[in-house]
């Protein structure tokens, strides 16, 4: 059987993608709400029904954007009076969706921090509640993080073969350079 892995994500579907098949060639079967069904149930329940796992990943990717305000006031020359105002702040700040925020501490309640894993893209506003936790940044690709991903799980005390995975990536990678020699080769770039 094999293990179960959540991952909770907003609407950047490209870390999702590349986490579920770093998963899948971790012997995790990676589970992800929206490819659940639903059987007429609320969000809620169906996190409820499908978080039965064993550890769960959390990618807060930067989605929403806040836009700080201050409350200012405004002369009404006409009324001879000043009523108050929100002002826009200077700078906009980027953060996770607000559902992404709630699933992951609903999977830190119920599989406790050890056995939850957060992914950070880019420049993110951390979740004020959850300071202190480690968070595993990344630029663009979750790839850049794999092996961290491994280190975490292999913390949480699963059994991860390193070097088996080590040389699948080295497989892929020769596998690649080959097709791109072809190519070249077809091409008249490189002589056969």
């Amino acid at each position: 059987m094999l293990r179960k892995a959540f991952i909770v994500h907003g609407r950047d579907s490209r870390p999702v993608a590349e986490l579920k098949s770093i998963l899948k060639e971790l012997e995790f079967d990676p589970i992800v709400l929206h490819e659940q069904p639903s059987g007429s149930r609320t969000i809620v329940e169906k996190l409820e029904k499908n978080s039965d796992v064993d550890y769960a990943f959390v990618i807060l990717t930067p989605d929403d954007v806040l836009v700080p305000t201050a409350l200012g006031y405004q002369m009404d020359k006409q009324k001879g009076m000043t009523r108050e105002m929100h002002l826009l702040g200077p700078r906009v700040t980027y953060r996770a969706r607000q559902n992404v925020v709630l699933e992951f501490g609903y999977f830190i309640g119920k599989l406790g921090r050890d056995r939850v894993c957060c992914l950070l893209k880019g420049d993110v506003e951390l979740p004020s509640d959850m300071q202190g936790i480690v968070y595993v940044p990344f630029k663009q690709s979750i790839n850049e993080v794999r092996g961290k991903i491994a280190d975490e799980l292999k913390a949480a005390g699963y059994r991860i073969d390193i070097h088996q995975q080590k040389q699948e990536d080295h497989g892929n990678e020769l596998s690649e350079i080959k097709d791109d020699i072809e190519m070249l080769k077809r091409r008249g770039i490189v002589p056969t």
